[in-house]
């Protein structure tokens, strides 16, 4: 987005960690960077899965985590669209990871979500049935972006990010915000505080992306996120 060009739709990254910035890409930055091309896996004619190593490295810190990130895409037989995303992070020195404390903006990293400025009118719904403009670290297990869509009068989409209980410091806060060509969506495991890692611990994530064409209920919804929420995850 031309206001936040390090906004990449969905993506996953942390903003501070020993100090140097992995979020805005405004030199000096940390960077992700590749260690092989991404292995593209068709699993169902369907459905594929993606499979990436990267190190996480800035000319301050060095390499700071390796990832293993792992990307499923397939839809649903009712024509729901799933995105699984699992990233393993590996710690390669001690660290602390940090955010910019919350004031009126902040708190944000971790899985994070930008939508395009065809979508406006939007809200995030919450498990409890509720629909706001706004979240400001409050702890849930799944919020869903609904918004209206330029492609006609009376069209709207949904898009759910669901949290997965094994998840570091789950429930996570939340921090969500929309205005005028601002939608964002972050579940935002530092809002609080920061957290400290020593070398050689990981971190797991694991989030269940849902979207489709229309609008969710709560009630709808949360058989969705509970089918995922109570998947075993291997350690």
């Amino acid at each position: 987005m031309s206001d936040h060009v390090w906004h990449r739709g969905l993506w996953f990254t942390i903003k501070f960690i020993n100090g140097s910035n992995f979020w805005e890409e405004r030199p000096p930055f940390g960077i992700q960077v590749s260690q092989s091309q991404p292995l593209c896996e068709l699993l169902t004619p369907t459905s594929l899965r993606i499979t990436h190593s990267l190190d996480w490295t800035s000319e301050a810190t060095g390499i700071v985590l390796n990832e293993r990130r792992t990307i499923t895409c397939k839809p649903d037989p009712t024509g729901i669209g799933i995105i699984d995303w699992n990233t393993d992070l590996h710690i390669a020195q001690d660290l602390t990871l940090d955010r910019t404390p919350y004031t009126t903006w902040g708190g944000y990293g971790g899985m994070s979500f930008r939508a395009s400025r065809q979508l406006h009118d939007s809200s995030f719904l919450l498990p409890t049935g509720e629909t706001v403009q706004a979240l400001t670290g409050q702890p849930h297990d799944w919020v869903v972006l609904q918004s209206k869509v330029d492609d006609g009068p009376g069209e709207n989409v949904s898009l759910g990010i669901v949290d997965h209980p094994s998840n570091p410091r789950s429930p996570t806060p939340w921090y969500c915000k929309c205005a005028s060509g601002f939608t964002f969506m972050n579940a935002a495991f530092l809002f609080h505080q920061p957290m400290t890692v020593q070398r050689g611990q990981s971190l797991r994530f694991h989030f269940r992306i849902l979207y489709r064409d229309g609008l969710w209920s709560a009630q709808e919804f949360a058989p969705l996120a509970s089918a995922f929420r109570q998947i075993e995850i291997a350690r």
